[in-house]
């Protein structure tokens, strides 16, 4: 019998940079090797649901919406999963000094470790356009037009976090009959909204730019999950800045609501006149701030989005 290690913090709401910093202690530091986020468990689902969850098949739009306007504004859950016993009490003695919550530790037994950790893990539909599928699961009969394999164990940005979700969402629904030949994916960590763009436009040319160079790895190990490690794509740090192109036809930044107000003047100039700017990485009551921002500079809001706490913006800029 294999063992692995679950540190789970309970009804917890952490703002968006203390999240950031938890998940990078937690994968960066401790090697937890995945992360979950929940906001109700089984019971509580089955007694939501009642005899509709022994249904069969996939539940109605509107038992899903019922399901996630009962968890909108909750605190959450998330486990963290660990192989060794010493990161995960580490991690765990860590977090509940700096942040004082309600967590626990756990051991588990399993026969297959890595096929236990899996079962956290299943394809996310994004719309009939796209779906993000689990790198180990290649075989899964996906009905979306296009996939994209992400390991989620990885952390950058896995598809399962609802901010990436959005941002895919608002491509996908406003952008694919646009002329897009160049894309930036400014603060980029695995890839994953860049890489999505060359399923429907692989003609194109992107640059994926972050501050840290394990994102850079992470990114290119995505693109050859995906194939796409010979598609026209540059791997950019600060250091070399300058080389971004002036502008861009498309522009997701998926960060901080701080970077996002930081870089505002720069994230407009890299979007070309006509071209589109998706912002991300938001809490709920955020977006009003950075929409008001972006538009008092000249930016025309197209679409605003939720999911959960979280918030996703589309801007246009002026024609050209």
């Amino acid at each position: 019998m294999d063992a692995f290690w679950v540190v789970t913090l309970f009804h917890f709401q952490p703002t968006t940079e203390q999240w950031s910093h938890i998940e990078s202690m937690a994968i960066n530091d401790y090697g937890s090797l995945g992360i979950e986020e929940f906001s109700l468990d089984e019971p509580e689902v089955d007694a939501l649901l009642g005899e509709r969850s022994y249904s069969g098949g996939d539940l109605p739009q509107d038992v899903l919406d019922e399901v996630e306007s009962r968890v909108l504004g909750r605190p959450n859950n998330y486990r963290f999963f660990f192989g060794d016993e010493e990161g995960a009490s580490e991690f765990y003695t860590k977090v509940g000094q700096v942040y004082l919550c309600e967590s626990q530790i756990e051991t588990q037994q399993t026969e297959d470790w890595n096929a236990e950790w899996k079962k956290h893990y299943a394809p996310i539909k994004v719309n009939d356009s796209l779906e993000i599928i689990p790198s180990w699961n290649k075989d899964y009969n996906s009905t979306s037009r296009e996939k994209i394999y992400i390991y989620p164990g990885m952390g950058f940005g896995t598809g399962s976090h609802e901010t990436t979700f959005l941002c895919l969402k608002l491509f996908t629904e406003h952008l694919l009959n646009q002329k897009v030949e160049t894309v930036l994916d400014f603060g980029s960590g695995s890839g994953i909204l860049g890489l999505a763009t060359f399923k429907f436009f692989p003609e194109a040319k992107v640059d994926f730019y972050d501050i840290d160079p394990e994102a850079n790895k992470n990114c290119y190990q995505n693109a050859e999950t995906n194939e796409l490690e010979n598609f026209a794509f540059r791997l950019l740090l600060p250091e070399v800045r300058e080389k971004l192109m002036e502008e861009y036809d498309v522009v997701f930044a998926n960060i901080l609501e701080s970077i996002l107000m930081l870089e505002q003047e720069a994230l407009i100039a890299h979007t070309k006149k006509g071209g589109s700017l998706i912002l991300s990485g938001l809490l709920r009551h955020q977006a009003a701030n950075i929409i008001k921002l972006y538009s008092d500079a000249g930016m025309k809001l197209i679409s605003h989005v939720e999911k959960g706490d979280w918030a996703a913006i589309l801007f246009k800029k002026g024609e050209a």
